[in-house]
């Protein structure tokens, strides 16, 4: 049965991840959130879905009463300016133009990708380098060009669209759920 092709590739992929990875990519969030700096979640197509539901997860899921709250948005959840740097500007303008009015060194810059190779990531990217944030890509294993634009990446060992998005929201899950549990137990 497909389904159980699909799983055990979603399994073994998500067992190729470092432990290590994740803890230093909540780090990472956890460090922008206890310094009020701004989180950017950049992804295209069910990327950006994933993007907006870290955003939802991270930017309400974690809250404690008393406790700092994360900044964090996803550029593509804003259609009518995305659609007007895109018609204007050209596709591969329609993050870094947006991320250009609320950079500040410090911030983390997170992109989601299969490829890797997102035009508008990567110029995202560049910009928020040259800027001074923080950059972090979670992709397949394309060896897309935004591995060598991250200060961090995790790559995800498959090729499969699913499989990598997939991960993208259980490691969102997997972290935010954490996050709040920390900061419930410093609050506590």
């Amino acid at each position: 049965m497909f389904f159980d092709l699909y799983s055990q590739e979603l399994i073994e992929a998500f067992d190729q991840i470092g432990r290590d990875d994740i803890e230093k990519l909540e780090e990472m969030l956890n460090e922008a959130r206890e310094n009020d700096k701004h989180v950017f979640i950049l992804g295209n197509g069910g990327s950006a879905a994933a993007a907006s539901h870290w955003v939802c997860d991270m930017g309400k899921g974690i809250n404690v009463e008393g406790a700092k709250r994360l900044k964090i948005m996803a550029p593509s959840d804003h259609s009518s300016i995305f659609s007007a740097y895109g018609n204007d500007n050209g596709y591969d303008q329609t993050m870094v133009e947006q991320i250009k009015n609320f950079l500040e060194p410090g911030d983390l810059v997170i992109s989601l990708s299969v490829s890797g190779n997102s035009s508008n990531l990567v110029e995202a990217h560049k910009f928020a380098k040259e800027a001074g944030a923080k950059t972090v890509s979670i992709i397949g294993d394309y060896n897309g060009k935004l591995k060598d634009l991250s200060d961090f990446t995790i790559t995800v060992k498959s090729k499969n669209y699913g499989v990598v998005e997939d991960i993208h929201i259980i490691l969102e899950h997997a972290i935010s759920q954490d996050i709040k549990r920390r900061i419930q137990s410093v609050e506590a």
